[in-house]
């Protein structure tokens, strides 16, 4: 199994710009979160798509948010 996909942690809900939101959580691989997207709507509702993001490639203020154990969605 890759790394990558291998779930350790929830961390927190995050939204992005289009107002998309997603759950992350840590990886077996520290380079990596894992990014769940949820349905739209009220609540959390999984949709089952999920891939890895590299830390590195996150906007300074999700990553550190994120570090933190914080997210920036309801």
């Amino acid at each position: 199994m890759n790394r990558r996909y291998q779930v350790m942690q929830y961390v927190a809900v995050v939204q992005n710009e289009r107002g998309m939101r997603f759950m992350v959580f840590r990886t077996g691989d520290p380079k990596y979160y894992l990014f769940s997207q949820l349905l739209p709507g009220p609540g959390l509702v999984a949709s089952g798509l999920s891939w890895p993001v590299l830390k590195s490639r996150l906007r300074n203020d999700i990553k550190s948010a994120l570090a933190h154990g914080w997210g920036n969605s309801l």
